[in-house]
Order: C-alpha cells, then structure tokens, then sequence
C-alpha cells in the first residue's frame, strides 16, 4: 500500500537548494577562510632548503686487490654485480655515515641547535634534525644532501637571511664532516693494514733468510754450485771415463794374447785400467762418509751419479722455496710502501660536484597551495553540511525516532555536554 502523503527522498536539487540558499554565506566563509589561511601562512616560520651533490665514492684499487678487484675480472661483473659488490657499497657507506649519530651530534653542537629547536636532550634535537635532513641517491649515481632550516613565527627579512645561511652552512657542514670521518676511518683502516702488511713482510725477510741459509748449507755439503751444469760436467765425466776404461780393456786383451800377462807393458796397461775403474766407481757412487769432504775437493764440479737424483730433488726443493720467497717479496714490498702511504694521506675523500649555497626561495610553506586547499576545503565542508541539513529534515518530517537520535547525537557532541 503506498502513502501518497509521505514525503518523497531527497533529491540532488534538494542540495544544491540548500547551497544556493546558503550562497552568501558560502562565499563569505570560503574568502574568510582564504584570508585566514594567507594570514597563518604569513605567520608560521618559513623553511629553507640547501642541497650539495657529491660524487659518488669510488674504491682505490690496493695492492692487495680485494674482492671487488677480483670480481670485476670474472664475466659477472659485466652483468651488473660489480656495481653491487663495488660502487653501491661505498654509496651505502657515505649515506650511513650522513645519517649516523656521530655527524649528527656534530652538527647539532656546531650550530646549537638544541636551542633553536627547543628540545630538553639530545635525543629530541637528533630526531628533530634528521627530520630537516634528507640523503638520496640520483638516478646517475650522484648523492644529494639537502638541509632544512626554519625562521621563527613572523620572522622579519633579517631572519629569513639568517635560516638561508644557516641551510647553506649545515649542509656544507655535513659534507666536511663526512669527509673527516671519512678519512679517519679509512686511517685507521690503512693503520690496520699497514700492521699486517709490515707483520707479514718481516717474517717473509725471516724466511727467504732461512731458505737461503738452507740452500748455502746444501751447496756447501755437496758441492753444488750450479745443479744443472755440474750434472752435465759429472754425465760427460762419466761418459769420458767408460769409454777410456773399454779402450783399455779393448788393448789390455790384446797385450795378453800377444806379449802375456806378466809382461811389464801388459801389467802397466791393467794398472791404468783399474786406476779408470776407480774413478769411475768413485764418481757413480762417490765415496763413503769420512772421505766425502775430500772427495768433494777433489771432484770440484762433478757430483755422483748415484746421488744425482735425490740431490737434484733436494736443490730443486730448497730453490724453489727461496724463489717462493723472494718473489713474495717482491709483492710485499711494494704493497708494503703503499700501506704506509695511505696510512699518512690527508687528501680529501668527498668529491664535491655542487657546493650548497645560500637559497632564494623559501622551501615551504606553499602559500597559494595552502589557500586553495583551505578555500575548497571549506567548500567541501559545506557540501557535507548541506547534505546533513536536507536528511535532518527529511528525517523530521519522515520518521520521528531517527530525528530524535540525530538531536541526541548533536546534543551529546555540544562542548558543555561532551565529557558529561
């Protein structure tokens, strides 16, 4: 069944009845609201902002290589991973040491600005600062610091220099401090370094010492002066001798076919052959261990031939190890020098692309912005409002119980009657 009486729903002509209605007071609350919000926007402190570029860092290849230096020569590196492993690294370092408590403290004690900011500890002051400070990496690789500082509540033309200068002078500040604690760490690296290096190069001098002492004493028990050609001396030698020796027995059977065995030219023709004979044994298989001194002398270059590989093995093993040595040197040596040169450079660490200087403009507040959003705002409030209105009437002439509990709402959010 329907009621013809009832009154129909609101419509959308109901609203903008009420906001035509309404449109005097409309445009007199949305100029006073504008007016309002340029007044403030006059009043609150002004920020202004001062940035610096910076290069981006990158790492002095040492003497002692690293990793990156090593990853930068396999195939990933052409893949990106030794930007990962090299530049973002350093880059991540820089914005931990901007952002660290240390630089921030610094700052903060430079520029007194746990007065300016009006905080009781410096826990406050820090997290005031870091929320004037902001550190962001460029699509190019360059690291941006930008520093925000305020004027006070209607600050005159003179202030307003001042917070200028004083963005320009912390953010500089920054940079300067970054670069101190920049090349005090890597002092106190290079410091670290230099320790190890020189530790490692000492017992390198001791060990290429004992190698050499080891191979003077080998040398000087066996003879050997020059392995590979003393062996080749003692083979022919060896050679030299056997051939003479067969000779020998060739014309010793013959002067006993044709003169006999006890014929004094055959009996000097033996004597010689035996004499050959030792010294051919002497010099296959050298002499026993109370006459090797002097065989030794009397042998000069040549060594046994029996001995030839153990003594070959052993004299390769001792030359190896002090050719080991002093090309181990050779390396620490240079890198040594180098350790000790980074350990007392004082040269900067920061490379600055673009110095921070005093801004012209304030950073914020956006005035025009913060008028336009007030003015619509205050519009978008009468809209709401005009909705509230036609429904609280429709709502009176319609349905009795739903007024009334809009007339309690509002009775119960009145000031004198909300913290009843």
């Amino acid at each position: 069944m329907v009621r013809n009486h009832e009154k129909e729903k609101p419509e959308f002509v109901d609203y903008i009845y009420i906001l035509v209605k309404w449109r005097k007071l409309i445009i007199i609350n949305f100029l006073v609201v504008c007016i309002i919000t340029a007044v403030i926007s006059l009043i609150i402190p002004k920020w202004y902002k001062a940035n610096t570029t910076i290069m981006p860092p990158f790492e002095q290849t040492s003497g002692l290589g690293g990793v990156s230096s090593i990853m930068n020569k396999l195939p990933v590196a052409s893949m990106g991973m030794g930007n990962i492993l090299g530049f973002s690294e350093q880059t991540s370092r820089f914005i931990a040491m901007l952002q660290s408590r240390t630089i921030m403290e610094s700052v903060i004690n430079e520029f007194d600005l746990k007065k300016r900011y009006q905080k009781e500890n410096i826990e406050e002051t820090i997290e005031e600062l870091r929320g004037h400070v902001s550190v962001k990496v460029e699509e190019e690789g360059t690291i941006t610091v930008s520093v925000e500082a305020g004027t006070p509540y209607l600050s005159s033309a003179k202030k307003d220099d001042e917070a200028g200068y004083l963005a320009r002078d912390m953010t500089n500040f920054f940079i300067d401090e970054l670069d101190r604690i920049n090349k005090k760490l890597k002092t106190s690296q290079a410091h670290n370094k230099r320790v190890f290096i020189e530790k490692r190069y000492n017992q390198n001098l001791e060990d290429l010492k004992s190698a050499e002492d080891s191979l003077r004493q080998f040398q000087q028990k066996y003879g050997i002066i020059s392995l590979p050609e003393q062996t080749q001396a003692t083979i022919s030698a060896a050679s030299e001798l056997k051939a003479q020796i067969i000779t020998k027995e060739v014309e010793l059977d013959a002067l006993k076919e044709s003169l006999g065995s006890t014929h004094s030219e055959t009996r000097q023709v033996k004597s010689t052959l035996n004499a050959l004979k030792k010294k051919y044994n002497e010099l296959k298989k050298g002499t026993s261990e109370n006459d090797r001194q002097q065989t030794i002398q009397n042998q000069e270059l040549f060594l046994t031939l029996q001995h030839l590989p153990e003594l070959g093995l052993r004299y390769v093993r001792l030359y190896r190890e002090v050719k080991l040595q002093e090309t181990l040197q050779e390396y620490l040596l240079p890198v040594y020098e180098e350790a000790k040169i980074e350990e007392v450079r004082d040269t900067p660490t920061v490379q600055v692309l673009d110095q921070a200087v005093k801004p012209e403009k304030k950073y914020k507040p956006h005035r025009a912005l913060m008028v336009i959003i007030f003015g619509f705002l205050s519009l978008f409030l009468f809209v709401i409002a005009a909705y509230i209105v036609v429904n609280i009437q429709y709502y009176k002439e319609t349905n009795q119980n739903k007024y009334k509990k809009i007339q309690y709402i509002i009775n119960q959010l009145r000031f004198k009657n909300f913290f009843k």
